[in-house]
């Protein structure tokens, strides 16, 4: 008798996948969710990505998608943004049509013959640190519930006050009149395509991106990533051994319990910090911690609500199976 795909039988684990341009976010997660081996529980994404745009797409099952608040909250997003100088259209990329032209002598004279090295100091200058930015109106962020590009594509623009954002670092990789290359490493949430024309219009002209790579979200990189040619097929659990645990994706600290400690932890008492044993420690957060048995199997998310106590934020009781199940053959 085959398990129920629904239950999960492997721990919390991460795919990095490559998503090409011009399929979308959910079309990946619907290829994984038709191929993947049986027992892979729930099955979601940390982050959609815009069809024209490529790079890291993070998919996770066992009960992994249910850290998507901590991947955005902790983790910072780097791309690698491709795009045209004097030029302006709707969407912010190559999908859609020209709408405005910069035919300026400032333009043609002075930009042309910016060199990298200026133009990276004057966006570092301007853009480095505190980023206020409101969602593009070709974006997926909500309205009434209905992304904004919906309500932009039946005629209808929405605007939305501005969010604070972050930019950490910006890297100007090439620029080759009107092309200009720029890798930049940001908090989630950020609009690259609205990021790179103000960054055009700050530089005193119009910009419009031809691409988008997203290299990396915090550890995961495209370096690592699982391209098509190796998605998985005909439910094959090899698959399973390309997975990331969740845990390496975001490196909290990590309490290894006993046998009693980690009863209490699942039936959802609070915990004392100071009678368990601190098995790895990070300075990514003072208030979660990764906590796992004897056997080092992941148990779940503790959180610190006082300083002296600990209990479950996230527990994986219930998505995976103690004992064998939790190995990657689930058979």
């Amino acid at each position: 008798m085959k398990p129920n795909k629904k239950q999960a039988l492997f721990p919390p684990l991460v795919f990095n996948v490559f998503k090409p341009a011009r399929i979308t976010s959910y079309d990946v997660v619907r290829h994984f969710k038709r191929h993947l081996p049986h027992g892979f529980g729930k099955i979601g994404h940390f982050g959609t990505l815009d069809p024209f745009a490529s790079g890291v797409l993070m998919i996770g099952i066992c009960g992994a998608a249910r850290l998507n608040d901590f991947i955005h909250d902790y983790l910072p997003k780097t791309y690698l943004a491709v795009g045209k100088l004097g030029i302006e259209t709707p969407t912010g990329d190559y999908t859609s049509e020209i709408i405005q032209r910069d035919d300026s002598l400032y333009l043609k004279r002075e930009i042309a013959s910016f060199s990298a090295a200026f133009i990276e100091e004057k966006l570092r200058e301007k853009f480095i640190g505190e980023y206020w930015q409101a969602p593009h109106k070709y974006s997926a962020s909500k309205f009434m519930g209905k992304n904004l590009h919906e309500w932009a594509r039946e005629g209808v623009e929405v605007k939305k006050e501005p969010v604070l954002r972050h930019v950490y670092k910006i890297e100007v990789v090439k620029y080759r009149f009107p092309y200009l290359s720029v890798r930049v490493e940001v908090s989630s949430g950020t609009y690259v395509r609205t990021l790179f024309a103000d960054m055009c219009n700050y530089l005193g002209t119009l910009g419009s991106l031809i691409s988008l790579v997203r290299e990396s979200v915090g550890p995961v990189n495209i370096k690592t990533a699982i391209f098509k040619k190796d998605w998985p097929l005909d439910k094959s659990p090899a698959i399973i051994d390309l997975g990331m645990k969740i845990e390496e994706v975001l490196p909290f600290s990590q309490y290894k319990l006993n046998a009693q400690h980690t009863l209490a932890f699942k039936n959802g008492a609070f915990l004392r910090p100071a009678e368990m044993q601190l098995s790895f420690e990070s300075k990514m957060s003072d208030s979660y911690f990764w906590m796992t048995d004897e056997e080092d199997r992941l148990l779940g998310l503790g959180e610190k609500t006082f300083p002296n106590e600990l209990k479950a934020k996230i527990n994986f009781h219930s998505e995976v199976p103690a004992g064998p199940a939790s190995d990657h053959n689930p058979e």
